[in-house]
């Protein structure tokens, strides 16, 4: 007994159809429990899973339409990788189209030292800390670009002057900052974090 849903159809009676619509219909809550609340349950039909088909284009979109949906996207990390993609028609004020803004990315390191997330856009969100600033910051998994790194500590100022902290971006790695400081002595902690292009 399996559900069929092409059943009940504008074809001959119901009657010839009469013993597919009672297996359907004894089955219904199994079939529709699937990614669904039970039925005569609290929040019954719920959806409890959603399910993006991966897709080869970006959908259109109209001023009655926006788009939520899953495409390959390029990711540093094993080749292309499903994303969540959004687009709107048009930024406001200014009516510009609006291209589609990559909402998630495939890796995100929450067990340190460094960690990371995502950022709308494609754009990767690093940070973490060092007390060892001759040795340079490598982000992991490496970004396309750093767009910028920032920098600061947790020590407290010597004789009231701060302690200074700036940032050299890698000319040769695409991946990699350096730390400096002009008056960091002693033992100290610095925090950075960094936003790059996946």
């Amino acid at each position: 007994m399996t559900y069929t849903n092409t059943k009940p159809d504008s074809g001959p009676s119901p009657a010839l159809d009469a013993p597919i619509i009672k297996t359907n219909f004894s089955t219904y809550a199994t079939i529709f429990g699937k990614n669904h609340v039970a039925m005569n349950g609290f929040n019954q039909g719920d959806h409890t899973t959603v399910i993006f088909e991966n897709q080869s284009s970006d959908p259109g979109v109209n001023t009655d339409l926006v788009a939520i949906y899953n495409k390959d996207a390029p990711a540093k990390t094993g080749g292309p990788q499903p994303q969540i993609f959004y687009r709107i028609p048009k930024f406001l004020p200014n009516d510009s189209k609006n291209v589609p803004i990559q909402l998630t990315y495939n890796t995100v390191n929450v067990a340190g030292p460094q960690f990371q997330s995502f950022l709308p856009g494609g754009y990767v969100l690093y940070w973490g800390t060092t007390s060892n600033i001759a040795i340079p910051i490598t982000l992991s998994p490496a970004p396309t670009k750093i767009l910028f790194a920032v920098a600061s500590t947790t020590t407290v100022p010597v004789l009231g002057i701060p302690v200074g902290t700036s940032i050299t971006l890698s000319t040769t790695n695409t991946s990699q900052f350096t730390i400096s400081s002009f008056n960091a002595i002693g033992a100290y902690t610095i925090l950075w974090w960094a936003i790059a292009i996946a």
